[in-house]
């Protein structure tokens, strides 16, 4: 709009020239000539304000569209298009617009292309290094799978962020990573563990933790691997942390990671059916698990497995063994 006023003021300044020569002329003029000649100038005054508002309005326009169009730019809308409409100067500033937005366009489809291979890249090495860590458990295989899976499940049940979904399937994954720091005779054993190896398990996740935290893409996902045993009342490892105190991403884990364990067939405890896993679940809430997430987590529970919509009976099954 300011481009049209100044262009609009400067086209009737320039017309004002030939308005105050004819006023000179009206001097010279006799009476009978005065009428047409006034006609005249106000015809030409008229027709000068009309050409000057086109003009100034056609230029304003093509330049707000190249205005429009990189303001869309800069809001990460690449490739958008502006119309060409003249062969001047404003022309060849839309040609070059329309020429740099395609380009960002390709590099931006180019950039996304190789970031999710990146992270392709990424997942698929985590994956296989979760597997190796399973792979020391026999009872535990395919463990860090699921949880992983049961995690981005609940995350997006709660709705979070892209980002915080991604570092929840990494922290699911990579939750038990410090049990590289755990011995295989403790692992494996199929028996109780004593007060001293059981010490010696509750180390895995600040080793975890220890292991990720100078991973830059991988710091929310240490979050996870260093506080997925915390509880809600303040009672878990190893930090003793509390309600929101223990990172969201870490009570999620903590749920994805007790339901495996209350569904999987473990040497020291059967696998649970559906309805005895959410009655032990249920049995937890408030205490070990957070309630919002323990909700979200029934939720994605009922969509897989239609179960009746009464509450599980709570038979008195025992929570999942401590050690994991």
């Amino acid at each position: 709009m300011r481009l049209f006023r100044s262009t609009l003021l400067l086209t009737l300044v320039a017309s004002t020239v030939p308005a105050a020569v004819l006023g000179l002329l009206l001097l010279w003029v006799d009476q009978a000539q005065l009428r047409s000649v006034l006609l005249s100038a106000a015809a030409g005054l008229l027709a000068a304000l009309l050409l000057s508002a086109w003009f100034a309005r056609g230029l304003s326009r093509d330049v707000s569209r190249v205005v429009v169009g990189a303001l869309e730019i800069a809001r990460g809308r690449f490739g958008r298009q502006v119309p060409v409409t003249s062969r001047n100067e404003i022309g060849e500033l839309a040609y070059t617009f329309n020429h740099m937005s395609r380009e960002l366009a390709s590099y931006d489809q180019e950039n996304r292309r190789l970031i999710a291979a990146l992270e392709a890249g990424y997942l698929a090495t985590i994956r296989a290094l979760t597997s190796a860590i399973d792979a020391k458990d026999p009872y535990t295989r395919g463990h860090s799978q699921r949880v992983g899976h049961w995690s981005l499940e609940i995350g997006r049940e709660l709705r979070l962020p892209e980002g915080e979904l991604q570092a929840l399937e990494y922290g699911g994954l990579l939750h038990d990573i410090g049990k590289i720091g755990v011995t295989e005779p403790i692992l494996r054993k199929a028996s109780p563990l004593t007060p001293e190896e059981m010490a010696v398990m509750r180390e895995h996740p600040a080793i975890g933790g220890e292991i990720l935290k100078d991973v830059e893409f991988l710091r929310e996902a240490a979050r996870a691997v260093r506080s997925h045993h915390e509880r809600w009342d303040g009672s878990g490892y190893p930090e003793g942390l509390a309600g929101e105190e223990i990172p969201l991403v870490a009570r999620i884990v903590n749920a994805a990671d007790t339901w495996d364990a209350c569904r999987s067939q473990r040497p020291y405890q059967a696998a649970m059916g559906v309805a005895e896993a959410l009655a032990v679940m249920a049995r937890l809430r408030g205490t070990q698990l957070d309630p919002a997430v323990h909700d979200a987590l029934v939720q994605v529970v009922r969509r897989r497995h239609p179960i009746s919509p009464e509450p599980a009976v709570d038979r008195g099954i025992a929570p999942p063994a401590p050690r994991l």
